[in-house]
């Protein structure tokens, strides 16, 4: 059985065209060692294909991954709710990948780490063949960073024929106030040689910045704007049938901008919202290698990213050496998927705005200096034991080790059991783990609070009064270099049915957190206010996640998904972990009217949530959006759509929730193929 598994590896970059994506939609690589049909897969995990993404203009990438259970967010242009959360986890627990290689990140290279925007737009969804989300922990397989999840966004691949796609998007609001979207992307790929192909893509977003609050006085007022761009190349060399050699470039920028109107001071109505202008630059070589039944992969990548805007200079640099080599094997008279690998990354972050800021460390020592730096790697193996024909077992275990830290391990266990032919039982236990980022474990790193930060320090005598010798209000909250990983231990047990088209499953999810990393507060020296990054709290969530998918007729086909978090807790403090709504749930109606012509009515609830402002805490109303999409394909090479988002323009400024979700908009698009 191993080697079929291994035969569903994804083909060198050379070998398929761009119509046989399709045959590859139930095959993942993200949840395992190797590429496995979905229903075998150890783990939870969902599927946006490509079928998804032409439906609808994709101004974020966010907008689409919100349609999936277990996950939040995504439902604002800018702010906190236009980030990916999984299983009620912020969005530094979700590690990202451009197939399969990690993408670094911009975080730190922002005054604060969570006023920038997430890491998911920095290539154009036309080069996109699917999106694979994978939600709890995947330490034992990626490390740090994905103690929520993994959110793997798998690219289209080079064809052995020249050929590609446009396309073009505009969407304008009902409300005049409100800013346009335009979108165009491109994807082109074919062959310069019998042995060489290339493939390049590009994308230009721009979103314009609402003109007017409209009375929102929420913590986001409005939606900012942005332009977004970006170009990637990748040149694929095949040596040999079975080795092929990769090159990658690309380079992206993403600006904020504010709204044309003013105030009565001059300032603009509606802000900007991020850096006013990061750049993304990467560069990457790697190999596919095939050696009978055993494949080898081996990966070379360099990530920067550079304000160019605010504070010029600061940016942040991952370089990340990662192999790996898939091997199928019997062992003990039973079958064997064995993955084994290694990582090597180094971590660089320069911040002035931050770094060094503090004049001195609350012991009064002098700080100096803006950069900081560390290098980490591991060691991972996962099996998959093939007990019977129906049962497997997934066994997987990963050892970082990390200069300040130490060694950490995190192991998984997960089994995938299939009752009957139609039926499928999944469940495991898994370790995560959360190295502190750069910041958070320097003491020489410092946030200048203006006060809302300050609000712990209030028992110890802190008032919004106090000026600090340079005569600033607020507070400084540093780093700490004796923290430690947060970790968590992640249950879940899964019941999932398919058949004839029918397919229905649900998912209960406990995690527990230790050391949840946090400021605390330390008190008054040497003439500031402190509060430091510190291991003193403890956390848990809990939900339930389902589907149910109907093929009501031929051509009419009903999704439908929810996910409800029965905790989102801090257990030391008892405040919310995250502001996430209690019950989320997505429906979808979708008829193919015609074989050249489609329909989609979908439906989204976000149920009540918590909205914490200062110090005070109120709930949003529950509300729902309904979205109406058609795509007629005019022939072979020109596909048309049109629709309208938010059709019942259903507004967050009047439920009480501190994000704004846009109202009603109108759309348009075309692709053009050739």
């Amino acid at each position: 059985m191993a080697p079929c598994l291994l035969s569903l590896a994804l083909s060198p970059a050379l070998a398929q065209d761009h119509g046989t994506a399709q045959s590859l939609q139930t095959v993942v690589v993200t949840a395992s060692g190797q590429a496995v049909d979905i229903q075998e897969a150890p783990a939870s995990i969902s599927v946006i294909t490509r079928e998804d993404i032409e439906k609808k203009p994709v101004t974020s990438i966010g907008e689409l991954l919100s349609t999936i259970p277990g996950v939040t967010g995504g439902t604002a242009a800018t702010g906190p709710q236009s980030k990916i959360k999984l299983r009620g986890l912020p969005d530094k627990y979700t590690l990202i990948l451009v197939d399969g290689k990690r993408q670094g990140s911009s975080a730190g290279v922002n005054y604060r780490d969570d006023l920038g925007q997430q890491d998911l737009d920095w290539i154009t969804p036309e080069m996109i063949e699917r999106i694979e989300v994978v939600r709890g922990p995947m330490s034992s397989l990626y490390g740090s960073d994905a103690m929520g999840g993994v959110i793997n966004i798998i690219t289209r691949k080079i064809g052995t024929r020249w050929g590609g796609s446009v396309t073009a998007n505009y969407s304008r609001p009902s409300d005049s106030e409100r800013g346009d979207r335009k979108q165009t992307g491109f994807n082109v790929s074919g062959s310069l040689s019998d042995r060489i192909g290339l493939r390049l893509g590009g994308n230009y977003t721009v979103r314009d910045a609402d003109e007017s609050t409209g009375g929102f006085t929420g913590g986001y007022q409005s939606t900012a704007g942005a332009k977004n761009q970006s170009l990637h190349a990748l040149l694929n060399w095949q040596l040999t049938p079975d080795q092929v050699l990769g090159f990658e470039a690309g380079q992206g920028t993403q600006r904020a901008t504010d709204s044309k109107t003013v105030d009565a001071d001059g300032d603009p109505l509606v802000g900007a919202w991020g850096l006013a202008k990061l750049v993304h630059t990467h560069f990457g070589l790697s190999h596919d290698g095939r050696w009978g039944d055993v494949r080898s992969k081996l990966n070379l990548t360099h990530h920067r990213y550079e304000d160019e805007g605010n504070t010029v200079g600061n940016n942040a640099r991952d370089t990340t050496l990662d192999g790996r080599v898939d091997l199928p094997l019997k062992l003990l008279g039973l079958d064997h998927a064995l993955t084994l690998g290694g990582q090597w990354r180094r971590e660089e972050l320069e911040n002035r705005d931050t770094i060094g800021l503090a004049p001195i460390d609350y012991t009064g020592a002098p700080v100096s200096g803006s950069a900081l730096g560390n290098s980490t790697w591991a060691l991972f193996g996962e099996d998959t034991l093939f007990l019977r024909e129906n049962l497997a077992l997934t066994l997987g275990l990963r050892m970082d080790r990390h200069r300040k830290y130490g060694t950490n391990w995190s192991p998984r266990a997960y089994v995938v059991y299939h009752p009957a032919e139609a039926w499928t039982v999944r469940g495991g236990v898994s370790r995560g783990f959360r190295a502190p980022g750069l910041k958070e474990n320097s003491p020489s790193a410092a946030t200048q609070s203006g006060g809302n930060g300050c609000r712990s320090l209030v028992g110890m005598g802190w008032t919004s009064s106090f000026r600090d010798p340079e005569g600033r209000a607020g507070c400084f909250m540093v780093g700490n270099p004796d923290l430690q990983p947060e970790t968590s231990i992640n249950h879940e047990l899964g019941l999932g049915y398919d058949q004839a088209g029918w397919s229905a499953g649900a998912t209960y999810f406990h995690t527990n957190f230790r050391n949840k990393i946090d400021y605390q507060p330390l008190g008054f020296f040497n003439g500031y206010w402190w509060t430091r990054m510190e291991n003193a709290q403890r956390a848990r969530t809990r939900g339930l996640e389902a589907y149910l998918n109907v093929p009501l007729a031929k051509g009419l086909a009903w999704k439908n998904n929810f996910t409800r978090m029965f905790e989102s807790k801090n257990l030391t403090t008892g405040a919310a972990l995250l502001a996430v709504p209690q019950l989320v749930a997505y429906s979808a109606l979708s008829w193919q009217i015609r074989p050249d012509w489609s329909a989609d009515l979908s439906a989204r609830y976000t149920g009540k949530e918590v909205v914490v402002t200062g110090t005070a805490t109120t709930f949003a109303k529950a509300y729902t959006t309904v979205d109406l999409a058609t795509n007629y394909r005019l022939n072979e090479a020109l596909t048309l759509r049109a629709g309208v988002i938010n059709l019942g323009d259903k507004q967050t400024r009047e439920t009480g929730a501190n994000y704004d979700n846009g109202g009603r908009m109108y759309f348009v698009g075309a692709t053009a193929r050739f």
